[in-house]
């Protein structure tokens, strides 16, 4: 992915002291430093498979702000000010609250106009300090209270909205407000109505599967192996794709019209959808391995199309229930 940044300005969000200071002046985006801060940032989660799907409430406040900026791009400094006070409030009004520097970033992604809202955690970090005493340096270690988190780490909370069809991406936590467990960025900040994420829709299709499997005497092993597949063999490198939950369940209960139907149901109440979005990098990622754990302690871990492929793996049913693995055609050994 390609992002650049237009404009970016930066709000200190202190709940823990009840200190918020709002900037009145953009960040200078030509600085190599802070260009590389944020694009960093957003090149490491904008792909993330966690981000939720949403639409905007009829009666968002940040939809209106949004509108009014698309209006006019001197509104833009009122518009992130609106962001930051509406993240303040919620924070602060939370059983835990915590201390971030919110960033809010007019920006292009994929040649599309995206407005990014980059919450940064503070982090308590340590660095050094020089001192005179008595006409002698000394050279102290302090804490620091408000260290960023590096261009290495995942922002945890985060919304990116096309400007140009208004579709939210965002990831958030949970938190405790008035008793009540709320999402800061859906329900606090954008006000919409949002779809469980790729990942969440993607576990919950695997959890549903192996259940439907065990209960039915099945081979809940076998079950996962094909859905591996399925995702490998449908996720082209670089194309955005679904994978499609009736597909899942022709692939992995083939010949079993029970056991596909009551999968369809079950999947039907846990509110996943027909059709699930993923990227390939996410993809590849959940269908690269299949992972086995034994009940004597040994760890397996193979490609998933292996499964089936006596050439390389055999799974043996002794006669005494045990299972014996076999592993076949390896040319070498390597410790690691």
């Amino acid at each position: 992915m390609i992002a650049s940044v237009k404009r970016a300005i930066l709000h200190i969000l202190d709940a823990a002291s009840g200190v918020s200071v709002y900037s009145d002046e953009e960040l200078d985006v030509s600085d190599p430093s802070i260009n590389n801060f944020i694009t960093k940032h957003i090149e490491k989660v904008f792909e993330d498979a966690g981000l939720r799907k949403g639409e905007f409430s009829e009666n968002s406040g940040f939809k209106y702000h949004l509108s009014e900026y698309a209006k006019d791009e001197g509104y833009f400094k009122t518009m992130s000010q609106f962001i930051a006070k509406r993240m303040y409030a919620g924070i602060s009004q939370s059983e835990n609250p915590d201390s971030s520097d919110l960033i809010v970033c007019d920006c292009i992604i994929n040649d599309r106009p995206i407005l990014a809202v980059l919450k940064c955690d503070n982090k308590i970090g340590y660095t050094h300090q020089v001192m005179q005493e008595e006409g002698k340096v000394k050279n102290q270690i302090i804490n620091h209270y408000a260290i960023l988190p590096t261009t290495s780490q995942k922002i945890s909370e985060c919304a990116f909205i096309s400007m140009d069809d208004s579709i939210i991406r965002y990831k958030s936590k949970k938190r405790k407000i008035d008793g009540e467990t709320t999402d800061l960025i859906a329900d606090i900040l954008l006000e919409c109505i949002y779809d469980i994420s790729s990942r969440e829709s993607v576990n919950a299709v695997k959890k549903i599967a192996k259940k439907v499997t065990e209960e039915n005497g099945g081979d809940s092993l076998e079950t996962l192996s094909k859905m591996k597949e399925y995702i490998t063999e449908n996720i082209e490198e670089g194309e955005e794709k679904y994978i499609e939950t009736e597909k899942v369940a022709q692939k992995i209960f083939d010949g079993k019209p029970g056991m596909r139907e009551e999968f369809m149901e079950k999947i039907e109440k846990a509110n996943v959808p027909q059709r699930v979005e993923m990227n390939s990098y996410a993809a590849k990622k959940l269908a690269s391995n299949v992972k086995i754990v034994t009940d004597i302690g040994i760890e397996l871990t193979f490609p998933a199309e292996y499964y089936q492929n006596s050439e390389y793996i055999e799974f043996i049913n002794n006669e005494d229930g045990t299972v014996s693995i076999r592993i076949n055609n390896i040319g070498e050994l390597i410790n690691k």
